[in-house]
């Protein structure tokens, strides 16, 4: 093989390799939170009949926006001291896959600041957590995809939380399996703090054809 045939081989084959090292494919990469609006819209997220299913349903083409919005919603009090566990059969139905849903908790008033933590997952098998101050989201651990995870529309995925209340190190597990720890540098505090559900809107939502349907149930322990 000629040195310019050769070298021309080793371009591409390099060119090939560098882009399975991409974490994402275009189609499947991550709606950003950090990026879109973020606000508490607790009417939105409604109790199915008598169960204690919550569902976020919604096709209006007033919440698409240039970078997506975050919806959220927490009702739940911890009503002790210690951090009290957090495990929610989740449910996307219906709308873009790489949009994330998920919990909330911990949301508390930090020096007059709102404050929460929040577990994201998406239909493609990804997940991050991280923590929104004053309406605006930072990752914990960025995105990352996990084997545990159920992919697709119509799949239900359990995402529970623990904590040693002691080191307050959070403990994320998805179906059973823990699949990260992390811990945040804020002075937070579990007593009356309130936990929830949060949804992401997606800038490319096919709204008015196709809602964005999401499921939320606590999980039998």
């Amino acid at each position: 093989m000629s040195y310019r045939k050769a070298l021309g081989f080793l371009t591409v084959l390099a060119s090939l390799f560098s882009c399975s090292l991409s974490p994402f494919d275009d189609a499947e990469e991550p709606v950003p939170p950090e990026k879109t609006s973020i606000s508490e819209e607790s009417s939105l997220f409604r109790t199915d009949g008598e169960s204690e299913k919550f569902v976020l349903e919604t096709n209006d083409t007033k919440y698409l926006s240039a970078n997506g919005r975050t919806f959220w919603t927490a009702k739940e009090t911890n009503s002790s001291e210690s951090f009290e566990p957090i495990s929610v059969t989740v449910c996307k139905e219906s709308g873009r896959t790489e949009a994330g849903f998920g919990i909330v908790f911990c949301s508390q008033e930090l020096d007059g600041t709102p404050f929460m933590l929040a577990v994201l997952i998406n239909a493609n098998g990804l997940y991050t957590a991280g923590k929104v101050s004053n309406g605006i989201f930072s990752h914990i651990t960025g995105w990352r995809n996990s084997v545990y995870i159920n992919k697709g529309l119509g799949i239900q995925n359990v995402i529970s939380v623990s904590c040693d209340s002691e080191s307050k190190h959070f403990t994320l597990s998805i179906n059973g399996y823990a699949v990260t720890a992390f811990a945040v540098s804020e002075n937070i505090v579990f007593n009356s703090s309130k936990s929830g559900f949060a949804v992401v809107i997606a800038n490319n939502e096919n709204f008015p054809e196709n809602p964005v349907k999401v499921t939320f149930e606590k999980a039998r322990q």
